[in-house]
């Protein structure tokens, strides 16, 4: 019995630390956002027994903490949602760079938005577009044409001459 209880009380201490950790989740290193999604997905798929996973397929650099921060929250949002109100196996979260700009998609196998959208939708949604706006990307969230939900936040690319002048 004395050492389930040791046990216990160190998964108790483990949960802690992942919370805490939670509280301010973002290095302020520019690969700070990738690493905490890599571990977010992690500690999603242990808690919630899902199978949540992040994918990167080149290094994507967030310069600016406030926008990496928002980025991540936005993940959050969205997987808490896939797994609460979806009822989601599968998550997929996936950040990219292609010529158009930064892109944090998430997509899961959940039962998906319903048809039609309710006007008013909920505070999970509104949080995640005004966290987008607040960092001036387009925000956009649908039903996926194989099932489930597709959330995307956009950052557009700032034009070349803009990186020049600035440098």
């Amino acid at each position: 019995d004395a050492g389930n209880m040791v046990e216990l009380v160190e998964q108790g201490i483990d949960l802690s630390r992942k919370l805490a950790k939670g509280l301010y989740p973002v290095e302020m290193a520019a690969d700070g956002l990738m690493l905490a999604l890599e571990e977010y997905a992690a500690t999603a798929s242990e808690l919630f027994k899902v199978a949540c996973r992040f994918e990167c397929d080149s290094p994507v650099l967030i310069h600016d903490p406030a926008t990496a921060g928002h980025l991540y929250r936005i993940a959050q949002e969205a997987v808490g949602n896939a797994i609460k109100h979806g009822n989601a196996r599968n998550i997929l979260i996936r950040l990219e760079v292609g010529e158009e700009g930064t892109v944090l998609s998430i997509k899961d196998d959940g039962a998906g938005l319903p048809e039609p959208l309710p006007q008013k939708r909920g505070m999970g949604l509104r949080i995640m577009a005004h966290r987008s706006t607040m960092i001036g990307g387009a925000f956009n969230v649908r039903r996926d044409e194989t099932g489930g939900t597709l959330v995307t936040c956009e950052l557009r690319a700032e034009p070349r001459s803009e990186k020049l002048r600035r440098e």
